[in-house]
């Protein structure tokens, strides 16, 4: 039997909070899903200035990112000609290969993502790694473990 620690609401919750200070900073128009390690919505915030059409693209982006135990950006090799070109019509085109979302590994292990949407790329990735920094303060507050994004997940 496996055993896996995955993200509780009250830690979602830690992550949405912060990337919606972030997202206020740089203007509020973001949408902030924060997914289990297999990608599935926990929580999402729909900020006042965010819109409708980021809901799905932040889903997509988090559930990219924990599933793929990977930062969305990095998936170069799936532009055309390359060896995974067309991954993003795969699970009913959930794949989501463009900028921000993010792994969240505690102890080296995935048990959650992050996806932002609503902001430039700079935006969103500000908002993704803003939430993922509070929550690994949380984490050596309480000792809970150590947050990292492992230089596999940030690879190109």
């Amino acid at each position: 039997m496996l055993t896996k620690n995955v993200l509780s609401l009250a830690e979602a919750e830690l992550l949405l909070n912060a990337a919606q200070a972030k997202s206020e900073e740089l203007g509020g128009a973001h949408v902030i899903c924060i997914a289990d390690d297999a990608g599935y919505p926990i929580a999402l915030r729909r900020l006042d200035k965010g819109k409708v059409t980021s809901v799905q693209i932040a889903q997509n982006k988090a559930f990219t990112a924990a599933a793929h135990r990977r930062v969305t950006h990095t998936f170069t090799n799936t532009y055309p000609g390359e060896e995974a070109w067309g991954i993003f019509t795969q699970h009913d085109g959930r794949i989501t290969v463009f900028v921000g979302g993010y792994p969240i590994y505690v102890d080296g292990k995935v048990v959650g993502g992050i996806g932002v949407s609503g902001g430039n790329g700079e935006q969103d990735i500000a908002v993704c790694e803003a939430a993922i920094e509070a929550f690994a303060e949380h984490m050596r507050e309480t000792g809970g473990g150590e947050v990292t994004i492992p230089e596999a997940a940030k690879r190109a």
